[in-house]
């Protein structure tokens, strides 16, 4: 590092420990922060809590230049083992507040979530007020915001079914409110959260028993142990499902169950699992999705499309996600 870019690192540094004091960290591991637990340092990892310390931070980046990253639970992302340059903001902990807004006796029941709110707690809270409708969710990982980024579902619904409106700041513009039929959901994404954060969803639920509703979420739950490989760290789900194709069939139909590049292995149990089975990194995960996507398009003629998001390495500038 020359003198010059180590007294730029030493007054950045100090300028971001003078604004956040303890919430901010410098070369710190990424890997504990994110499911797949690989990945490597960030320069400056910070804990922002408020709508005006993310706007401080965008303008911070700019001025300086930096690339800005943002992670939720990181239950959806691959980290380079070359870690990622400039700002990467941690939301956990932030933005966690959960209330009714309409509850009438007859008619649905809109309730407000933080953004970094996880899906679990929030499928917690509605069953326990006997609110029904995100059964669907039950053990889908990461956060709210993250489940209307990548608007994550399963076979038993999508947040693009229950969602009322969202608030959203983008790192260019700030804050706004946007209504469902705004955001043209799709499957597995939508065009409103691009370049932002989630601060808060809104969605629109129906009054329930609160029994019945931990019965289905228990029935959702053991369906998916019972089928998907929850024992070593994944993203999920690796791949989208191509329109009228399983991607896990299409692996499995290309004898790739089992295959291992280091310490990552597609999963025997469900083929479209790429697992972390204890000392992968980032590079062998990576070999090992475009191994399986090669073969697959060689044999099946479908290329498959990655649900994992990838960034990261010292030379990038940033990738803007709050999946989480």
């Amino acid at each position: 590092m020359s003198t010059n870019s180590s007294s730029r690192n030493r007054l950045l540094r100090e300028v971001l420990h003078n604004q956040f004091s303890d919430r901010v960290q410098f070369d710190e591991p990424l890997a504990p922060y994110v499911a797949y637990r690989v990945g490597g340092p960030a320069d400056f990892l910070v804990f922002p809590h408020t709508e005006k310390e993310i706007a401080w931070l965008c303008d911070f980046s700019r001025s300086h230049q930096l690339g800005l990253t943002v992670i939720g639970e990181g239950s959806n992302l691959l980290i380079s083992d070359e870690g990622i340059a400039g700002l990467t903001l941690i939301l956990q902990g932030s933005f966690q507040k959960i209330t009714t807004i309409e509850h009438p006796n007859n008619g649905p029941v809109i309730i407000q979530c933080g953004g970094s709110v996880s899906k679990s707690k929030l499928l917690d809270w509605a069953a326990l007020n006997g609110f029904a409708g995100l059964e669907f969710s039950a053990g889908i990982p990461g956060t709210v915001g993250g489940g209307i980024f990548m608007n994550a579902g399963t076979k038993y619904g999508t947040y693009s079914d229950v969602l009322h409106s969202v608030r959203i700041f983008n790192f260019d513009r700030g804050p706004s409110e946007y209504l469902k039929e705004e955001c043209q959901f799709s499957y597995r994404g939508q065009s409103i959260v691009k370049n932002g954060i989630v601060i808060w969803a809104k969605f629109s639920l129906q009054h329930g028993n609160s029994e019945q509703i931990r019965g289905e979420i228990k029935r959702v739950l053991d369906e998916r142990a019972a089928k998907q490989p929850l024992d070593f760290p994944s993203c999920g789900s690796t791949f989208k499902n191509p329109p009228g194709f399983s991607a896990g069939r299409l692996i499995e139909k290309a004898g790739l169950k089992g295959l291992q590049v280091g310490g990552a292995q597609v999963s025997e149990k469900h083929a479209n699992f790429i697992l972390n089975k204890g000392n992968a990194t980032a590079k062998d995960i990576v070999t090992l999705i475009a191994m399986v996507r090669e073969k697959v398009q060689r044999d099946c003629g479908i290329l498959l499309e990655c649900e994992v998001i990838l960034f990261g390495g010292r030379n990038a500038q940033g990738t803007i996600s709050d999946k989480a």
